[in-house]
């Protein structure tokens, strides 16, 4: 299998121009435009069709990945047979580390089975996170929910770096690399993430299509544009929102566990609401909300910036080129300008929302031919009616003359 493995790392090409690797930098701005696209998904099911403000994306994408990524690592200790305390557990992390990683690539079973494993758990405690969220927030209006759950996100990361049974506190903890199997060769294992994001995303996408053109997205759509008018017509707001609430949190913990399967670590800093959390919202805002289309083209057009001008700066420390600013301070400047160029030109997004087809074009179809042929009938049948009418009345007119 290692034989195997080596094998295909030599067939990964190298094109270098002007320095820069360039299919090393294509697969690295896949795997960013991924992660983001996961988590713009979500936000766009939650903001974008129900209106529900969730300024506390990181909460759920952060409980997805520490969990898992800590559990996945007591459950390899648990099958190793390996009876410590938890205390001694996390601090002969890198001896049992290396055990777990031989055991892992000696056994792909094995392998796959604690993938799946951590997958379940980000989706779990994503959802258990999104409902207890959820209850109490759930009902406030929209700018209170919103700092509600911002406030949530702060809390979490501030608790999981004091309570040390998750992460060993601010040390961090090496979890089980179950991306090992790919070798020393880190383009390799970026292929294999990029694939594994690549297909999960590809999953929600159609997904969310398949909610957007559903009643429930019909449903979604009235709960956020007029609250009272859906609850006249019979739907439970709270239930609704609580439920979408939940559904993008279990895959925002998703995204989550495949996030640390990429460095097999974990710590607190590993989640930043800069990154799960505004950035995420950037690419909504750029892409247009309710449209998920949108948040593909907003996920490749901020990706984009964002590596254009971390190039720049790159570029610029090494070449001494100074600029009127701090360089550090060119990111955050490049995003706020572009959040206000969009609003200003673009308040809708790039791509604006549309009505959502609930029935294929040719069905559309059929349904307007018949709609075509009952009008021509009635029409018939109308005039049909008219002359016999205008014949009865010229009759009845002669008679009484």
């Amino acid at each position: 299998m290692a034989q195997n493995l080596e094998e295909s790392q030599k067939m990964i090409p190298v094109v270098v121009i002007g320095g820069i690797n360039v299919i090393s930098t294509l697969i690295d701005f896949g795997i960013m435009t991924l992660i983001y696209l996961l988590v713009a998904l979500t936000i766009n099911l939650e903001f974008g069709y129900a209106g529900v403000p969730n300024f506390g994306k990181v909460l759920f994408v952060a409980a997805g990945g520490l969990f898992s990524g800590s559990l996945s690592y007591y459950l390899m200790a648990w099958i190793l047979n390996i009876r410590e305390s938890g205390s001694d557990l996390l601090s002969n992390q890198f001896r049992l580390h290396n055990s777990m990683d031989l055991a892992l690539n000696a056994h792909p079973v094995l392998n796959l089975g604690i993938f799946l494993f951590m997958i379940a758990v980000g989706a779990s405690c994503g959802a258990i996170f999104g409902f207890a969220a959820s209850y109490p927030a759930i009902r406030l209006r929209e700018d209170y929910l919103a700092m509600l759950l911002l406030a949530a996100g702060e809390f979490f990361l501030i608790f999981v770096q004091a309570y040390s049974p998750v992460t060993d506190g601010p040390d961090g903890l090496l979890i089980p690399d179950v991306l090992g199997f790919t070798g020393s060769i880190l383009d390799y294992r970026q292929v294999v993430l990029l694939g594994l994001l690549a297909l999960f995303t590809v999953g929600v996408y159609f997904y969310a299509e398949k909610v957007a053109r559903s009643p429930l997205g019909r449903t979604l759509r009235a709960v956020r544009d007029n609250e009272i008018s859906s609850a006249a017509f019979g739907k439970n707001n709270v239930a609704i929102r609580r439920n979408i609430l939940i559904v993008g949190s279990a895959i925002s913990g998703i995204a989550g566990a495949l996030v640390v399967t990429q460095s097999a670590y974990i710590s607190p800093e590993t989640f930043v609401r800069q990154f799960f959390t505004l950035y995420p919202f950037v690419v909504v805002i750029l892409g247009g909300a309710a449209n998920n289309f949108g948040m593909v083209v907003g996920a490749i057009s901020f990706e984009g910036i964002i590596d254009f001008v971390t190039n720049f700066q790159t570029y610029a420390g090494s070449h001494n080129i100074s600029i009127p600013i701090d360089l550090n301070a060119v990111t955050p400047i490049a995003i706020g300008s572009l959040l206000i160029v969009v609003l200003y030109f673009r308040p809708k997004g790039l791509i604006s929302e549309k009505p959502s087809k609930t029935l294929k074009k040719s069905e559309l179809l059929r349904i307007k031919e018949r709609a075509e042929k009952t009008t021509e009938s009635v029409k018939e049948e109308d005039k049909k009616n008219g002359l016999e009418t205008s014949d009865a009345t010229a009759a009845s007119d002669g008679t009484g003359g």
